[in-house]
């Protein structure tokens, strides 16, 4: 079968079954236009090879003797259309060729991804054996600290402080008790000019009596009684404070002396006696009383 070019009618042996039924798209080589071949287009073999131009035709011929002008357009339309096609599959074979590496990145992303939660899961797996497998001892300790907000290191440094601060607290509105306890922490209060010694603890005053007298017409009082120890140990006598008290209670007169003998053994008691020159003749009533010694401000 032939076909011929539309421009220059050149003619081309072919077979029909290379054309299909849509057509197929061929170039002229004398004058490379690519036009479309349907089935239709062919013709028998035994006409001439070079076809023949109509009048109209040979009016739109150029000086190569090919059609030009609506020909011409037609070819350009033609091939525009071919190049259009062409740049399409182009087009087509780019999209194909991102779209077949998007999936490939997104197949290795996922294939990360995977390895991610597998590694999660294998992790996961081993905190729960090692939970398991952790005395019950721990997991209450852990709890505990965790319900005391200690699990970390500025929570345990809130927590000293705090302790810090209870403990000197403590320290100090316990003193009396503290140096009942241990006596050596008398020193440390004494350095700190803290009182932390109740004055004469463990002694007490017994079978007082006043006596009043002059002496050289010059009013006095005796005082004397006895000091008692009721404790187990040997105690110094502190400094003793006497108190005239009016009627109603109030103080109108005091003296601080000190015992001729400064210790008490333990459980035992001794004597003491102190004259108060030119009391007040108000004075009713008499108050004894233990004071501390002057702390030391070095």
């Amino acid at each position: 079968m032939l076909i011929y070019c539309p421009k220059c009618k050149t003619g081309y042996e072919i077979e029909a079954e290379v054309v299909p039924e849509q057509g197929r798209n061929l170039r002229c080589a004398v004058c490379k236009k690519v036009f479309k071949c349907m089935p239709e287009d062919l013709i028998d073999g035994s006409k001439l090879r070079t076809a023949e131009f109509t009048e109209e035709e040979k009016l739109h011929l150029d000086e190569k003797g090919h059609l030009q002008d609506e020909i011409n357009i037609e070819a350009a339309v033609s091939e525009a259309s071919e190049a259009s096609v062409d740049s399409q599959e182009e087009n087509w074979e780019e999209d194909v060729s991102e779209a077949k590496k998007t999936l490939d990145d997104l197949a290795s992303e996922n294939q990360y991804v995977k390895d991610i939660f597998q590694r999660l899961s294998v992790e996961t797996e081993n905190l729960f054996q090692a939970d398991k497998e952790e005395p019950q001892r721990k997991k209450l300790l852990f709890r505990i600290r965790k319900a005391l907000g200690i699990v970390n290191i500025k929570h345990i440094l809130y927590y000293v402080y705090a302790l810090l601060i209870f403990l000197v607290l403590f320290l100090y509105y316990a003193r009396y008790e503290v140096v009942r306890t241990f006596p050596k922490m008398a020193s440390v209060y004494n350095m700190l000019n803290i009182e932390a010694v109740v004055a004469g603890e463990g002694l007490e005053f017994q079978n007082v009596v006043r006596h009043e007298f002059e002496d050289d017409y010059v009013p006095k009082i005796e005082i004397k009684g006895f000091i008692a120890n009721k404790m187990n140990v040997n105690i110094e006598i502190p400094k003793i404070k006497i108190e005239l008290l009016d009627k109603d209670g109030k103080v109108i007169q005091s003296e601080i002396f000190d015992s001729v003998i400064p210790l008490v053994t333990a459980k035992a008691k001794i004597p003491f006696s102190h004259i108060v020159s030119r009391p007040s003749p108000l004075s009713k009533y008499i108050y004894l009383t233990f004071i501390n010694p002057p702390l030391n401000k070095n």
